[in-house]
């Protein structure tokens, strides 16, 4: 079975409606709770009542989001999600007063509770969590008319799926030698397999031609996405853009600016690769949708099967119990697989609490799907270590560990086919394929951060915010990072429209890099047999979302307060193009 089983969710449209009208019927009940949060029972009865919710919140949200996953199309899971999401506001709206009854206590009470109860010593670390960020909790008015904005806040990442995808016909190219449908889901395939670069370029246009069209729409939505962040800074005082997303977590600001100007610091092994490319490839000018071209012409096939094959193999040097891990992930029901009509474009893997992880992948029997492949099995087996170790309160890690087991399974896969093929193209592909994880999860990801964070200095520091500003910002960068001028390809300034991210999850393509370079470290440590290190690693995974993200990666044996790390990927791409262009000479 390759698609997904929802109906062990649930068996039908009907019965989801039938369970959220009985949430709903609960929900009212938060009220009991205001001013009753004092005593070690009525804690234990607040946080039972908010944990049997939020499972079955978690159950009604996954279905309809993961339903309309399938077919953007279908707006009659659109219109479920809308009931959903109006049932959530009013107990947002409703549960307003909770953090501020729970600040009455002192912290040491909790601890005190702890000691006698398993749910609030379960719940000890989000009761932490808020007493760090205290100052940041406004009045219960106040926090009922923030709460009353959430579904407003949300309308602008949603306003964006549509464009994206529901609103999206795939353009019809002719090509040299044939015709083909370009949409945000087959542009990356279709860019990979084309030798002429006129054709390359034509597809390009098509693609981004969509984006400039609708630039000002697309603007509009990314200054509403903006907007609510800096409304979120300023209601709740924090210092700073990067402090009011990152102090909930503890991430120090000097993370992220560090990733930053390390990157920019240490750019010459980048442009030196994009040199080196443009050089073999014999190209008078290198252009962004180059970026896909491989010397190596094995053209490797990966059907599906064969990609959940390899994967496996090549995971088999973690040992049986990590391989049985993801067995369990990749199960018939739970990965869904191939492209479709309406379907969401690229790749994720999300949990629904008793039912396991759920993968979505839009595999086109090529090297990189098969890498996807690698890369979402590895969110699913963390999440399995974490759901088999944590309780329900702390078994969802954060964004900021997410992407290390992800990019670690991609090297584990390189590392197999290095080591397990005497096809001397195949290992050129496959340095290409390492080399590129580096530069566009490393380099790109971090040059998106560095615009995000531009983007909104635009608002707070009322300037401009126009296309043609944040297209002024993506041509500096692209020339900052790669020294590519973008006015040769003008149309690669709209790239800010071209990424999800930036509108579903702003500020979190940054943890691509950090996660990146933390698990690079973990995979040397491990490859390299260091001692303790693939426990270190396990426990990661185990701790789950129990402590803070810095305290957790140092579980697995890495410090990010420090620049080594990203300092060590900038030299690991050196020696790999040094490697590259050895196996070419050869």
């Amino acid at each position: 079975m390759r698609e997904w089983n929802l109906k062990e969710i649930y068996e039908s449209d009907l019965q989801w409606e039938e369970e959220l009208n009985a949430v709903k019927a609960t929900a009212v009940n938060v009220t009991r709770f205001k001013d009753n949060l004092k005593t070690k029972e009525q804690i234990e009865d607040y946080f039972t009542f908010s944990e049997e919710l939020g499972k079955k919140v978690e159950k009604l949200y996954s279905y309809v989001a993961m339903s309309s996953d399938k077919n953007l199309k279908d707006l009659n899971y659109q219109s479920l999600k809308g009931k959903l999401m109006a049932c959530l506001q009013e107990y947002s709206s409703l549960s307003s007063f909770v953090d501020n009854e729970l600040l009455k206590l002192p912290y040491e009470k909790y601890e005190e509770y702890s000691d006698e109860s398993n749910i609030i010593k379960e719940n000890l670390f989000s009761i932490k969590k808020l007493f760090d960020t205290k100052e940041h909790v406004l009045t219960p008015n106040e926090e009922k008319i923030l709460a009353n904005y959430g579904i407003i806040n949300s309308s602008y990442a949603n306003l964006y799926r549509m464009l994206q995808s529901s609103d999206f016909t795939p353009i019809k190219v002719e090509l040299s030698n044939e015709v083909v449908e370009v949409s945000p889901n087959t542009y990356t395939s279709i860019l990979t397999r084309l030798e002429n670069q006129d054709d390359r370029r034509k597809v390009f246009e098509a693609l981004f031609g969509y984006y400039e069209k609708h630039r000002n729409t697309l603007t509009n939505i990314y200054k509403g996405v903006v907007d609510v962040n800096v409304a979120r800074m300023r209601n709740r005082e924090y210092g700073s853009i990067l402090n009011s997303v990152l102090d909930r977590n503890k991430i120090p600001d000097d993370v992220y600016l560090s990733l930053i100007n390390t990157v920019k610091e240490n750019t010459a092994p980048l442009k030196r690769y994009i040199n080196l490319r443009k050089k073999i490839f014999n190209l008078d000018e290198y252009h962004t949708y180059d970026r896909f071209l491989s010397y190596a012409k094995c053209d490797v096939k990966y059907p599906y099967e064969k990609a959940y094959d390899d994967v496996l193999k090549a995971l088999e040097a973690m040992g049986d119990d990590f391989v049985s891990h993801a067995k369990k992930a990749l199960a018939d029901g739970h990965v869904d697989v191939y492209p479709s009509d309406g379907k969401r474009s690229g790749a994720y893997s999300t949990e629904i609490y008793g039912y396991g992880p759920y993968i979505l992948l839009n595999h086109t029997d090529d090297l990189s799907s098969a890498f996807t492949l690698a890369h979402e099995c590895g969110h699913s087996i963390h999440t399995l270590y974490s759901l088999e170790n944590q309780p329900y309160a702390t078994k969802d890690y954060t964004i900021f560990v997410a992407e290390i087991p992800s990019t670690l399974n991609e090297n584990l896969f390189l590392d197999y086919l290095l080591k397990n093929s005497d096809n001397k193209e195949l290992k050129i592909q496959a340095l290409e394929e390492q080399i590129d994880g580096i530069v566009s999860t490393f380099y790109r990801q971090t040059l998106f951060a560095d615009f995000e964070y531009q983007a909104h200095m635009l608002v707070l520091e009322n300037k401009p915010f126009t296309y043609e500003s944040l297209c002024n910002i993506m041509a500096d960068l692209y020339y900052t990072y790669y020294g590519i001028d973008l006015d040769t390809e003008p149309l690669k300034k709209y790239v800010w429209a071209y990424i999800p991210h930036m509108y579903n999850s702003p500020f979190y393509v940054y943890q691509y890099a950090t996660c990146f370079s933390a698990s690079m470290k973990i995979f040397e440590d491990i490859k390299n047999k260091k001692p303790g290190a693939y426990d270190k690693y396990i426990n990661m995974l185990k701790a789950g979302g129990s402590d803070y993200p810095i305290d957790i990666v140092k579980i697995g044996g890495v410090d990010l307060t420090s620049n080594e790390p990203f300092e060590a990927v900038c030299n690991k791409l050196n020696s790999l193009i040094d490697e590259y262009e050895k196996l070419i000479n050869n």
